[in-house]
């Protein structure tokens, strides 16, 4: 008796050229069969004619889309379903910025604005030499530089590690500055990076975590110390813009250490708003977890978290989303954390926080925060505009 074995698909090399020929084709027949099916309204509520429906299924196509179709969310994921598994099925791999793959979504980065790095490189440089507080950096490369070359078989992925390597290279030496990219590459095997999400994993940030508090004077806390629960699954941003759900969900991680510190206040200070207090975990009335808020809560300006440690130790902590999950390994360390997110700063710093009261200072972002024009402002006396 002879046994068929199935063959493992393997993903067709493609050029980007080919890739947008792929989804411009596919495109062009899901719309006309949008047409067919819900007659020209379906293509009015896509806000395109069938003259013009092929011309480009890039990022800015899908944007257009998703804008005209998020007010009639049955069609949007009727469509972005259809399109998503459509265009694997005809050899292709890639959505708008987002490369379809079986074992993750991976985001095609966009060129970084170096100049605007630069300048938040400068900004930093200006305000260690004005508080001589120690200072360390840590810039959060995407998980396409970890991940891209295996899973897109060899298609061009635009790397970031050359903007960060000189972004780093900006900044004086008396600041520590950590190299993610070395920390994590020995990783790449485990959990570091979420599969439907751009963030890295709790367990990304533990191991970025551990060697970043060991160069800021620290014996960072054992991975075999942490609980680690899970508080729920989730499809994050990537899936969200391409809903392929080919790709096994993400976990939401919680690491508690019974014999480390508690926190005994948390309070919130949104830009516009009262202070509120927080705890240091939010999951939604029916027990579910979301990413964006499940860490810390609802972005806001600033936050002060106080623990029951006695050692005087207090952190300044700037930081965009990328940071949110690591804040629980670091109130292992400090009587106090003085959070801004430098993408909500709407007050100057001198306004937020009395730099002078921290013995130390973390700035932990992502690329795309570093090389945002606004970013260097955070880290200014004056207003943040």
């Amino acid at each position: 008796m002879l046994l068929k074995i199935k063959q493992v698909r393997r993903w067709k090399k493609q050029t980007v050229a080919e890739q947008a020929g792929i989804a411009r084709r596919f495109s062009g027949r899901l719309l006309w069969a949008v047409l067919l099916l819900g007659g020209i309204g379906g293509l009015v509520s896509l806000g395109m004619s069938p003259q013009t429906s092929s011309r480009n299924t890039s990022a800015s196509f899908l944007e257009k889309a998703d804008a005209r179709l998020t007010a009639a969310l049955p069609v949007r994921e009727l469509f972005l379903k259809t399109l998503s598994n459509g265009v694997v099925a005809t050899g292709g791999n890639r959505i708008g910025d987002v490369y379809l793959t079986n074992d993750r979504l991976l985001e095609c980065p966009q060129s970084l604005d170096t100049a605007a790095m630069t300048a938040s490189a400068d900004a930093i440089d200006q305000f260690y030499q004005r508080y001589q507080i120690p200072t360390t950096v840590i810039a959060v490369p995407p998980a396409g530089e970890f991940y891209a070359s295996d899973l897109l078989d060899g298609m061009s992925y635009p790397s970031r590690m050359p903007a960060i390597e000189s972004f780093y290279q900006a900044i004086d030496s008396p600041i520590r500055k950590i190299d993610v990219y070395h920390v994590l590459f020995t990783a790449t095997e485990d959990y570091i990076y979420y599969r439907t999400d751009e963030k890295w994993s709790c367990y990304g940030a533990y191991c970025v975590y551990r060697n970043a508090i060991q160069r800021m004077g620290f014996a960072p806390i054992s991975y075999d110390q942490y609980v680690i629960t899970h508080a729920g699954t989730f499809r994050g941003n990537l899936y969200d813009s391409c809903l392929y759900d080919r790709v096994t969900p993400d976990m939401i991680d919680v690491y508690s250490d019974e014999d480390g510190s508690k926190v005994t206040d948390m309070t919130a200070y949104p830009a516009n708003g009262e202070p509120e207090q927080r705890e240091l975990y939010q999951t939604q009335p029916d027990g579910t977890a979301d990413l964006n808020t499940f860490y810390l809560g609802e972005p806001c300006e600033k936050l002060v978290i106080r623990t029951n440690l006695n050692n005087q130790k207090k952190l300044l902590l700037f930081k965009d989303d990328y940071a949110d999950c690591m804040v629980p390994f670091l109130l292992q360390h400090y009587s106090e954390i003085c959070i801004l997110e430098v993408t909500q700063m709407e007050h100057g710093l001198s306004e937020l926080a009395d730099v002078s009261d921290y013995t130390q200072v973390l700035i932990l972002c992502d690329a795309d925060t570093f090389a945002d024009t606004k970013t260097a402002s955070a880290f200014r006396e004056g207003k943040n505009t």
